[in-house]
């Protein structure tokens, strides 16, 4: 494990030094449709244990949730989104909002995008799976993860994520292929699930409310939103190639849904609930694999939530960079953004104990916030709101509210937020 931070370390720092601001944030928008497709699947999948547990105690609606959902999110990214994006010569969401709604909305979309954008979750993970190997505690796990993760962007940039997430693309999808072999070598395959599952383990039929599935198909609309997507989607080279790397991204998105899921109900068939202590993944690895092979594993693991620290710490910094108003170069600010990003990730980290919290109350938040504003102001370059300030901030405070007051009747506050923005811009 120490050699292969060290080498991933190594590759991001030995990355070409970016010659300019655009070549530091975009690769001066050269994205190739492999490097485009390594780090579009790679990024997308940092929450690895959350998929492995919540598959573990629900079943194969988890690819309802986190799967199915996805693909049309991506699918209408694809035709409808996209397109905009990559035309365009806005290089971030904020822009958008700073352009056509005026500053102080667009500072407001800069705290959302930096909220969504947190490497946070994605270092919990990593916290989680270091503890589990080494005896350290869970801030020094943080602190490492972010070094590992993060050190290489002060310089390579865009660049630097590119090349590490290359390893870790091929890495991530070696592990699970690995155990989920050696899982059907040795315990057999759908039969000796159907027979040791929990009853409902393979069945789209579930208890899980109605809103809350709901919910996520909302929930997965951030794909429209996302900074990452939207920094990638503007970075590569031409619509030829966008157009084939969402639609080979999507179709590789499946394959790991499936070594991903099939893998995590092999845990459930085989793992006593009771006996559970740590994450599926980790536990089922320990129990089935040699150490040889349960290091490989763990390394597997570990590519997939680095390749989405890195990502995701570069976009919240450039956010912070970009509303940083001085003398400086734009490059020293985003290596300022890095920093802050860093400080605010481990703040958020010590103050949520589950990822999928984090990810449900911003993600919650921010589809209800700017996803309305930026479909219009996509599709009507003309646009100029009525009310900027007010249509933005009165989701935002609309949604909050509905969580500072428990969810009333149980309604997630994205919905009440989104609401509010549809009035809003409809009166707009």
């Amino acid at each position: 494990m120490v050699i292969y931070l060290v080498i991933i370390l190594l590759i991001g720092l030995l990355s070409k030094k970016a010659s300019n601001y655009d070549d530091y944030i975009f690769a001066s928008r050269k994205l190739t449709l492999p490097a485009f497709i390594a780090t579009f699947v790679t990024t997308w999948y940092g929450g690895i244990l959350e998929i492995g547990r919540f598959t573990f105690h629900n079943g194969i609606i988890t690819w309802i949730i986190f799967g199915l959902f996805y693909y049309f999110s991506a699918l209408i990214l694809l035709k409808y989104i996209a397109p905009k994006i990559h035309s365009n010569s806005m290089e971030t969401i904020p822009d958008y909002f700073h352009k056509y709604f005026g500053y102080i909305p667009g500072v407001i979309s800069s705290l959302i995008v930096i909220l969504i954008s947190s490497p946070a979750p994605y270092l919990m993970i990593f916290a989680t799976i270091f503890m589990h190997v080494y005896d350290i505690p869970y801030l020094y796990s943080i602190l490492i993860g972010l070094f590992f993760s993060v050190a290489y962007l002060l310089f390579g940039g865009f660049k630097s994520i590119i090349r590490t997430d290359k390893i870790q693309f091929i890495l991530m999808y070696a592990g699970f292929i690995m155990i989920l072999l050696n899982l059907y070598n040795n315990f057999g395959g759908l039969d000796f699930l159907i027979s040791k599952l929990p009853i409902g383990h393979l069945s789209f039929k579930t208890s899980i409310p109605v809103g809350y599935l709901f919910s996520w198909s909302l929930i997965s609309m951030i794909t429209l939103i996302d900074p990452n997507i939207f920094q990638r989607v503007y970075a590569v080279k031409n619509k030829k190639t966008l157009d084939q790397g969402i639609i080979i991204s999507i179709f590789f998105w499946m394959i790991f849904d499936f070594l991903s899921i099939t893998t995590g109900l092999y845990a459930a068939a085989i793992i006593p609930p009771e006996s559970l202590l740590a994450s599926p993944y980790l536990a089922l690895s320990n129990l089935v694999l040699p150490p040889f092979l349960n290091t490989i594993f763990i390394i597997s693991l570990l590519s997939i939530v680095m390749s989405t620290i890195d990502s995701f710490t570069f976009t919240s910094s450039i956010t912070i960079g970009r509303e940083i108003k001085n003398n400086k170069s734009k490059i020293f600010n985003i290596q300022i953004g890095l920093v802050l990003t860093s400080i605010l990730s481990i703040i958020i980290c010590l103050s949520f104990k589950q990822v999928i919290d984090i990810w449900y109350l911003f993600g919650s938040i921010a589809a209800a916030t700017i996803l309305v504003p930026l479909i219009k102001i996509l599709y009507n370059p003309n646009y100029k709101a009525s009310y900027p300030t007010t249509t933005i901030l009165l989701p935002l405070i609309v949604s909050t509210l509905w969580i500072l007051c428990g969810s009333p009747m149980g309604v997630d506050c994205m919905y009440p937020g989104i609401l509010a923005s549809l009035v809003m811009n409809y009166l707009s």
